[in-house]
Formats: structure tokens, sequence, C-alpha cells
């Protein structure tokens, strides 16, 4: 990839972090998004996700990250909680790859 290539990949790309409550426990979103804003696609939303949740016993949290695209959202935040939903699991080697600060055990 070139430096002007690479340079614009990077003015695209959000960092956004989300706290909200979702059946009783806390679940925080970090994901990475993109909107390549191509014209046969303006409102494509890619992103991808970690999903980080308390586990079932509720001893501690875990994690697991999720990739997809929503190109109905009309805002970062709904597009990163429709992938966390119905996005596709990522490997844990893939995952993280794009969270690798993630020190938390990752869901199977």
């Amino acid at each position: 990839m070139d430096k002007q290539n690479d340079n614009s990949a990077r003015r695209v790309e959000r960092m956004s972090y989300f706290i909200f409550d979702e059946t009783a426990s806390k679940r925080k979103l970090e994901g990475r998004y993109w909107n390549p804003g191509i014209e046969c696609y303006p409102n494509l939303n890619i992103c991808v996700v970690a999903s980080i949740t308390k586990k079932p016993d509720g001893d501690g949290f875990d994690w697991a990250g999720y990739i997809g695209a929503d190109p109905a959202a009309h805002s970062e935040e709904v597009a990163l909680k429709t992938v966390a939903s119905y996005g596709a699991k990522l490997s844990e080697k893939d995952a993280r790859h794009f969270f690798p600060d993630i020190e938390l055990p990752y869901r199977r």
C-alpha cells in the first residue's frame, strides 16, 4: 500500500467506546468503525467489535470479537451494537490482532 492510500485509510478509522446495560449485565463494546463511502454503498458501516461481558457464572469477565457491516445504521453506535449482536464471531487469533490490549480470557 502506498503512503497516500495508507493515510486516507487512517482518516476514516474511528475508535468508539460504549458502555451500556443489556439484560441486567454490564457490557462494553470497543470497536473499530469504517465507512468507505463508496458510490454503490454510501452508508456501508463496517465494524470490528470487541464485546466484553460478565461471565454467566458471575465470576469475572470475558470477551469475543465480531466482524460485520450494517448498511442501514444511522450512527456508529447503532452499527457497533448491530455487529456485536449479529456479526460473525472472529477466531481468537484474529480478534487479538484487532484488539491486542485486551487481556481478558477469550469467550469460546
